[in-house]
């Protein structure tokens, strides 16, 4: 109803935080001269914050999807498929879908789109199992094994896949490569996905040096460097932040020795001037990117509050 700086704010109807009746997003709906007989009936759980006053950035992403899985919709329309969407706000309990769960249009859900934690996969998979319901599971990383079914689909890799992805690769370039693992702080410990990265590192024999924040900071980085291989530095933090102080150090270094950053796709909104590699599911190269972004400006007067990740473009994509 209205959009100010930080703040959106609407006036659904809401059951048990359950959008009846009143859509939040509305778009017109395309009905094709010959309906199909069978309809695509599916089911979007998000947290979607619907009924707050004042929605937290962090929650953005949610509505960005939602967003973008409505044009995917809309396109499937135009092609004369039959849709039926059934929206749910979810808080983030497991006891906020059990009243969810119990709605009787549960019994003919072909797809389930979410939940968006991982606290309420197993509550839904256990449910969905006994139907063989298609479920996709967009945001969540690593899928608790209990509960988890054939028809159960995880977008996100884990970190042990995308360490084995990253290691498969650079094992293909193995006589030309270093892989330079830096510490930032003795006292801080190494997050798991680092970890995963250097187990792969190890299994696929890749040639592997280290240092640490205080050599780079001392000018002594060039001991760990080689002057005719590619430099792949890598350091043992998921925080853009513990990277700053040694950032000009490592610029003044560009030109003498090949360096390449083992970076974080969260770190693409930094102004990073070295070359960077990293492993990601997420690419904006769509070839229908030009209909999609005239679809969404024409029904959506704002812009997508992420742009890395561009979660309108994930939902758009998966729904499609």
């Amino acid at each position: 109803d209205s959009i100010i700086e930080d703040t959106i704010v609407v006036n659904p109807k809401v059951v048990d935080r359950i959008i009846v009746d009143e859509p939040i997003v509305i778009l017109d709906t395309v009905i094709p001269d010959t309906v199909a007989l069978d309809t695509i009936r599916i089911a979007m759980m998000l947290p979607l914050q619907a009924s707050a006053t004042q929605r937290t950035v962090g929650m953005e992403r949610f509505m960005d999807f939602y967003v973008g899985a409505l044009i995917a919709i809309y396109e499937a329309q135009k092609a004369g498929k039959y849709i039926e969407l059934f929206t749910y706000d979810v808080e983030k309990t497991t006891e906020s879908l059990s009243h969810v769960l119990s709605d009787s249009v549960w019994q003919d859900v072909d797809a389930i789109i979410g939940p968006a934690y991982s606290q309420q996969v197993q509550k839904v998979t256990e449910f969905t199992e006994r139907d063989s319901i298609w479920t996709l599971v967009p945001f969540i990383s690593e899928l608790p094994a209990k509960g988890t079914h054939p028809h159960v689909f995880q977008f996100n890799p884990s970190s042990q896949t995308e360490a084995d992805v990253f290691a498969k690769y650079l094992s293909n370039l193995q006589d030309t490569v270093n892989c330079v693992v830096i510490q930032p702080k003795e006292d801080e410990s190494v997050p798991k996905s680092i970890q995963y990265v250097h187990a792969a590192l190890q299994e696929y024999e890749i040639p592997t040096t280290t240092t640490t924040i205080r050599d780079i900071l001392m000018d002594s980085m060039k001991l760990a460097l080689v002057k005719d291989k590619e430099n792949i530095l890598i350091f043992n933090t998921e925080k853009y932040n513990n990277l700053q102080p040694v950032l000009p150090h490592l610029f003044r270094l560009v030109g003498k020795y090949p360096i390449t950053l083992y970076s974080r796709y969260s770190w693409q909104n930094e102004k990073i001037l070295l070359p960077q590699i990293y492993t990601s599911v997420f690419q904006e190269s769509l070839d229908s990117l030009d209909t999609y972004e005239e679809i969404y400006n024409e029904y959506f007067d704002v812009a997508p509050s992420s742009q890395y990740p561009r979660y309108d473009l994930l939902g758009y994509d998966l729904t499609k």
